[in-house]
Formats: C-alpha cells, structure tokens, sequence
C-alpha cells in the first residue's frame, strides 16, 4: 500500500468494531457532494489505487471493477461504461480529491452519511467509518480549467448546433482546439498558441498525446471541424 496522504489517518479501533478501519479527513464539499483523498479511503477499502499525472487521469481496481475519471472531467468510466459526475474529481490543496458516493458505490459498498461521519460497508473489506473534520478552511474553487473557456462543455456532453450559434470562424478554431488545449497540445500556430497562453490556465505539455483526449472530447474536435468545413469551407487559422 503506498503512503496515505497526511490529511488522512487510518488507525484500527481498539475494540468492539471487528475488522473496521476508523479515518479522519478533512470536510471537503464541492456542490453538496463530499470529496475524499484519491489516496486511503479506498485503499482502505482494498481497492488497488493508480493516478497518471500526465494526463491526469484515475484508476481504481478492486476485484473486477474497474473505474477511470480524470482531474476536472465529469465523464467517468465503470467498466468501459460511460457515467456522468455531479462533480469532477479536483486537486485541492495539492492532493486530488474523488467524489465518495459515487466511487463507493461503484466499487459496491453502501454509503451511510451520518452527520459529521460515514459509514462504509460492503465491497468485501468489512466496515470503514470516515470521521470529517470541519476545522480546515473551505476548498478553492476548481481549476481554472472552466473558468473563461469558450466551451467549458465541450468536454462533458455532445455538442450540437446550438452550442455554436453565432461563432465566427476563428471562434470555432479556437472553440476546437480548446479541448485540446485543455490536456496540454502545443500548437504551432502562432495566433492559436498566443490566445491559448493568454488565458492564465493553459499548460503545454511536450508530451501530450491525441490519445489522451476521451470519446466525447475527440467526437467533439471533429463535430466542430466539419461544421466549420461546411459553413465556411475550411477551419480559420488565424483571427
């Protein structure tokens, strides 16, 4: 079992709870769902734990379960299947957080909020009772990563024609390229790569890959691609 971060402490109750493991974590909530360290809960839980930090992305294993999600994207995957987050995963203070509820019961264990503790059973790790600190500041706000994009949606759903109504041409170049702008691809188009560094949340990446793009972001590179190719005969290069 790797380190648990140190906002989490696992100790085994002395007595009267069998094989229960006791947590405390800080209270973490982000639109009325609670969020937990990436690392300890679920490792208490017997679930095998793995984050990808160049494309910040998450897997989480425990027997023949299977979850993927990513840093700041509501679309996550439980077996291949595609589910959709109230809430995206998000580093808070330097350590990444996963909705529990979802996570939990995914990996099947009932989730039992009980004021400022929770309950979890099933999944085949006996009980883990979560005890949430309230003494710690509120969490940040998430990731610029949507704050002041042209399509902050476009990562999360299908985009249709609405979506874009009214866009010039450059607008929807640079509408396109902000997903993939947001996993980190240099560009080598200047006026791109200036409006890009302009925004104060673009990070390039040397090693970014098409790959890392999901489904709905690649389906939605191209959506825009050939709607551009149709309105305006080819995708704008420059303003």
């Amino acid at each position: 079992m790797r380190k648990v971060t140190l906002v989490v402490l696992l100790v085994m109750l002395a007595a009267g709870l069998g094989n229960a493991a006791e947590l405390w974590i800080d209270r973490v909530e982000v639109g009325g769902r609670l969020l937990v360290p990436l690392r300890g809960v679920l490792e208490a839980a017997g679930a095998t734990v793995e984050y990808y930090a160049e494309v910040k992305g998450i897997e989480i294993t425990l027997g023949s379960t299977v979850i993927v999600m990513f840093v700041n994207n509501t679309e996550a995957h439980i077996n291949n299947q595609p589910y959709y987050l109230d809430v995206a995963p998000r580093v808070i203070r330097g350590s990444t957080h996963i909705p529990l509820r979802f996570a939990g019961e995914a990996l099947g264990m009932a989730v039992d909020y009980q004021g400022n503790r929770v309950v979890l059973t099933g999944g085949g790790s006996g009980t883990i009772i979560l005890n949430i600190m309230d003494n710690t500041p509120p969490p940040p706000p998430a990731q610029p990563t949507t704050s002041g994009e042209m399509l902050p949606q476009s990562n999360d759903r299908h985009l249709v024609n609405s979506d874009l109504n009214g866009y010039s041409n450059w607008q929807m170049t640079l509408a396109r390229n902000e997903i993939y702008a947001r996993r980190g691809r240099p560009f080598n188009n200047s006026h791109i790569r200036a409006y890009f560094q302009s925004t104060g949340w673009y990070r390039a990446n040397s090693s970014f890959q098409e790959s890392w793009l999901t489904k709905t972001e690649s389906r939605n590179a191209k959506y825009i691609a050939d709607l551009q190719k149709a309105t305006f005969g080819s995708p704008a290069t420059k303003p």
